[in-house]
């Protein structure tokens, strides 16, 4: 019952389609014991018994030829209403699915980074098809059936129980059976369906990682593993499945069981009655009460299949139910967003901000003002907390202590859609989508819409189709790709804008990806713009290109470049260096020098690395080479060492480092 009652709204939309195509069951399921009766008197009319007066003359050749037309009338009327019916309860089952399907999809783009963090992509996609399909089966042929069912037997017991009450008893008696094991039937359904929905789950988020991470199964040579344990996954799948259909299967079979021991006794004890009722039970009413309890035998048949459709669908229901049920941490709160924030300008202000994953707190104290306007640059070693530090300007998550202001405003005040439009992250991994580059670059601009052409072809029932969305302005596109550095790539190719990537962007290499994904955030012109170690992949040239882009980009809004390269780093107004989740060094490229700390030691290490490559680059004679590595890197290991002493075994050096920063 709380599963139908969560349907509802749903089923409410449709409930005019609903509510005539059961009328028309019953109407259908009526009509059809009409040929019965008409059986009967021709039966009683032969035999010149007709209306139980065994001394009524026989019928006439006319008379038969009515009853007849009657049969023939009955028929194509029950068929005509049972077409109508289809049309408009499997319709509406089909638009139930379309809008349960949106508000889904709808739901799922309003959850947050930790849930999607938590859930896997393979059983969200079984969900939105598998379950979904079990869903509108139930909605459209389920309910039909259960319909006609509860309908089929209402009118033929009650035209049973007017020609033999003896008979219907009989009948009857095999209900309660049939309730009862039905009633155990359809609770193992219901939770070995279940559990066979769960490993479909599993089985399609294991080859959605394969599919996607194919390059990498390969790269190792363990295909047959992979395949070994997809086989362990789709034979427990075969184990569930055979365990549901130990259940499913035997319905139909007992079901036809019951129904012939039922005519067994119809038959015995009907013909008993025809031959000691002196007429007041004849052949003719027999043959109805037959047939009659014959039209019951599909039904009755069904109720078994009906079973099963019926537990799946509630059963898949409440697996979608856990995805309607999900909530994002980070949301709107009614009362407390500020609804009349409209634009922000990028200016960013930490408030003793510190940040835990359970026991682990990844930021501590953080207090960092970022005027609007400025470019920072913030690096640190790995696992300092830099890229949490930037998902708390997107609030992907919320500090758990501390407060994060943009333009003054608590950001948990600020509506999430205003926030989102104002601030443009680039991951370190980019993601592409199997579009054209053009399209892919301009994935986030909103984009104006184009009336469809009509074509004169409608469906039935089916909703409105949107409009189709027209393309930014080329030059707009074409920019962005300059400032990103990747307009010279898209111009060798032989497509240039119109190249069709493959999926997640195969076909391009990981520094273009990335730059692909650094012009994406740039054609949506934010107020902010986050680079999270988004020019790993680039070589120092193609940097040069970028930060040269960046710095013209840069003018009138906030642009925030987290990096390990001190090159990436150095024309930053101000770097923030992060160590264990707290901020140690701030200040611009030649301060940080000077303070001699991380940030310095960092400097010292890439220039010796940077040195090393060229000099080897220069050097003809093998011998001398590999002395000179030796040396280099042995300087290397020796900074390396003084950095990890300093940073672990002196703690009072941090204390101090943050005494001359104040």
């Amino acid at each position: 019952m709380d599963s139908l009652r969560s349907l509802w709204p749903y089923l409410k939309m449709h409930q005019r389609q609903y509510i005539i195509g059961m009328v028309l069951v019953i109407f259908a399921n009526s009509i059809n014991l009409l040929p019965f009766y008409f059986i009967r008197l021709v039966i009683d009319g032969l035999t010149g018994a007709r209306d139980g007066d065994p001394g009524t003359p026989g019928i006439t050749l006319a008379q038969a030829g009515w009853y007849a037309l009657g049969i023939v009338v009955a028929a194509v009327a029950a068929g005509v209403f049972m077409l109508y019916m289809r049309r408009l309860i499997v319709v509406a089952s089909r638009q139930t699915e379309y809008e349960i399907r949106r508000d889904i999809f709808a739901h799922l783009q309003g959850l947050d980074k930790p849930y999607y963090d938590r859930a896997s992509t393979g059983d969200l996609m079984n969900r939105l098809t598998g379950d979904l399909s079990a869903v509108r089966e139930t909605l459209g042929f389920g309910l039909w059936q259960i319909v006609n069912i509860v309908s089929g037997f209402l009118t033929s017991f009650a035209v049973m129980f007017s020609l033999s009450w003896q008979l219907t008893l009989i009948v009857l008696a095999v209900v309660p059976i049939i309730v009862g094991v039905l009633t155990y039937l359809a609770r193992l359904i219901n939770v070995r369906h279940r559990l066979a929905q769960e490993q479909n789950s599993k089985i399609a988020g294991k080859a959605q990682e394969n599919f996607s991470g194919a390059r990498v199964v390969k790269g190792y040579a363990i295909e047959d593993r992979e395949i070994s344990e997809y086989k362990a996954m789709n034979l427990e799948l075969l184990k569930r499945n055979i365990a549901l259909t130990k259940v499913d299967g035997p319905l139909r079979s007992f079901m036809s069981l019951l129904l012939g021991l039922a005519f067994a006794l119809i038959l015995l004890v009907g013909g008993r009655l025809i031959l000691n009722s002196n007429g007041a039970f004849t052949v003719g009413m027999f043959v109805q009460f037959v047939g009659t309890l014959e039209r019951l035998t599909f039904p009755m048949l069904m109720i078994g299949w009906i079973t099963g459709v019926t537990q799946r669908g509630l059963a898949s229901w409440l697996r979608l139910r856990e995805l309607y049920d999900a909530r994002a941490q980070v949301q709107d709160v009614p009362g407390r967003t500020d609804t009349s924030i409209r634009a922000l300008d990028g200016d960013l202000r930490f408030r003793n901000v510190s940040m835990n994953y359970g026991t682990r707190e990844v930021l501590k104290n953080i207090d960092l003002h970022v005027p609007a306007g400025t470019f920072l640059g913030i690096t640190g070693p790995t696992g300092s907390g830099k890229t949490v530090l930037g998902q708390l300007i997107t609030r992907s998550m919320d500090p758990s202590s501390g407060v994060v202001r943009m333009d003054g405003h608590d950001l948990r005040v600020i509506p999430l859609r205003v926030l989102h439009d104002v601030v443009a992250v680039v991951p370190q991994e980019p993601f592409l989508f199997g579009d054209t580059l053009a399209n892919n670059i301009a994935f986030g601009v909103e984009k104006q819409e184009l009336p469809l052409v009509k074509t004169g072809v409608s469906v039935v029932g089916a909703p409105p189709v949107p409009n189709i969305p027209q393309q930014p302005d080329p030059e707009r596109v074409r920019n962005a790709a300059r400032l990103a550095g990747l307009l010279e790539d898209i111009e060798g190719f032989p497509d240039g804008f119109e190249t069709l990537l493959g999926e997640r962007g195969v076909t391009l290499s990981g520094g273009q990806r990335q730059r692909t994904a650094i012009a994406r955030a740039i054609v949506r012109e934010p107020a902010i713009l986050i680079l999270d170690d988004s020019l790993s992949a680039v070589d120092t040239e193609t940097e040069r290109k970028i930060l040269d882009g960046l710095r013209e980009v840069s003018q009138g809004r906030t642009v925030i470049l987290i990096a390990h390269r001190v090159s990436t780093l150095r024309h930053a107004d101000k770097i923030v260096v992060l160590e264990e989740g707290r901020v140690t060094e701030q200040g611009s490229h030649d301060e940080l020098l000077e303070l001699n700390g991380h940030y310095a030691e960092l400097e010292r290490l890439q220039r010796l690395a940077s040195d090393l490559d060229e000099e080897d680059d220069a050097i003809g004679d093998p011998e001398a080479a590999a002395d000179r590595l030796a040396a280099r890197r042995e300087a290397i290991r020796d900074a390396q060492a003084t950095q990890t002493q300093a940073t672990q075994t002196q703690p009072t050096q941090t204390q101090t480092r943050q005494e001359v920063l104040k």
